[in-house]
């Protein structure tokens, strides 16, 4: 679900917003654009982005 809309999210923006640790690695090691993974993962809510951290923590 994650990827799904971190791919559904990848509209044409001006900002660039920004990414770090785990989800900077995660974007970079699958070749992802940063803007689509932190818009895909900001589109979770609260608990389901503490889910989905230990999930990414393990790639």
């Amino acid at each position: 679900m994650f990827l799904r809309n971190a791919v559904r999210y990848d509209i044409k923006w001006a900002i660039i917003p920004k990414v770090d640790g785990n989800l900077k690695s995660f974007a970079l090691k699958y070749n992802i654009t940063q803007k689509m993974v932190a818009l895909g993962y900001y589109s979770f809510e609260d608990n389901e982005r503490a889910f989905l951290d230990s999930i990414i923590e393990k790639f």
